[in-house]
């Protein structure tokens, strides 16, 4: 059987973009309350919740929560002056989270992650600020729960360390479950290659500072750079054993369009790409620029 989309009459609404960006991530019920809302433009909880028929009050709170969290709606205070900026909602209390526990069954299962990734029972403050993550700053649950496991599995094993974390890794737009592994990936990758480069420094790699962490990061995921490109800094650099030296190298070069260690090595190089490019010969020239220097013509300015 072949389907196709009926001839539209004109009964239509237009649907956000963003609905469709979160379809991945979003319960079924709060893919029906955004319909809902974008229909009727009705946000009560108790109207939602009769209409659509859910399973409590609270499943249609934290699906406003979620599309709040999300950017399609927006918090304001009923009695608020007109251009008073919103406050934000009090967090979920224990008794909220479980309560909402019986109709979204994503709430235990970020709870038995988080506690089997710290290998301890979390407190009832902790339970609040984790499943606030998901309920109220809209993070998708599959993020929540990598993420936990990526700060468990480090020295800094709190929730507050989570929350932070989260927080950087949406300012990299990191938001789903996908994009989240391969955050992780990415991640594990620049470890190694600090691990590299600390080992060429001989430094402890926990002395490099997020600048430096930085800026390595930069070296190969801006600039392009491989193990051998960074290797052949440190050549260059000679005895200076100097993470921000071997930067400006390598800044250098890719300012100059050298890209391979033979690039740096041949003739393009020595239109000045740094002030320790080496130039290797196989053989010797065999011009020797000091021979008869004593009988040379002295160079003299010409008057002008």
């Amino acid at each position: 059987m072949i389907y196709r989309l009926k001839e539209l009459k004109g009964d239509t609404i237009a649907v956000p973009q963003l609905v469709f960006s979160k379809l991945g991530i979003a319960e079924e019920y709060n893919v029906r309350v955004a319909l809902y809302v974008l229909a009727t433009g009705v946000t009560d909880p108790d109207k939602i919740c009769a209409d659509l028929k859910l399973r409590s009050r609270i499943s249609a709170e934290s699906a406003l929560s979620f599309w709040a969290g999300a950017g399609l709606l927006e918090r304001y205070e009923e009695n608020a002056a007109p251009g008073e900026e919103p406050s934000a909602p009090a967090p979920m209390t224990w008794a909220e989270i479980a309560a909402a526990s019986r109709t979204d069954p994503m709430i235990s299962s970020l709870i038995d992650c988080a506690q089997t990734s710290f290998a301890r029972p979390l407190t009832h403050k902790e339970m609040e600020k984790l499943v606030n993550l998901y309920i109220q700053e809209g993070f998708a649950p599959e993020t929540v729960m990598l993420c936990v496991a990526y700060v468990a599995a480090g020295e800094r094993r709190t929730l507050a360390a989570v929350v932070h974390e989260l927080k950087v890794w949406r300012a990299e737009g990191v938001e789903t479950g996908e994009q989240a592994d391969a955050h992780l990936q990415l991640l594990a990758l620049r470890k190694t290659r600090e691990q590299y480069v600390s080992g060429l420094l001989g430094v402890p790699e926990s002395e490099l500072t997020l600048g430096g962490r930085k800026a390595i990061a930069r070296w190969y995921e801006v600039y392009g750079y491989d193990d051998a490109m960074v290797q052949e800094a440190a050549v260059q650099a000679g005895s200076k054993r100097d993470l921000w030296y071997w930067n400006s190298i390598l800044k250098t070069w890719n300012a100059k369009g050298l890209r391979t260690v033979h690039d740096v090595r041949g003739p393009v190089a020595a239109a000045g790409a740094s002030r320790n490019l080496r130039v290797d010969r196989a053989e010797p020239s065999g011009n020797d620029f000091l021979r008869n220097a004593a009988r040379r013509r002295p160079l003299k300015k010409k008057p002008e």
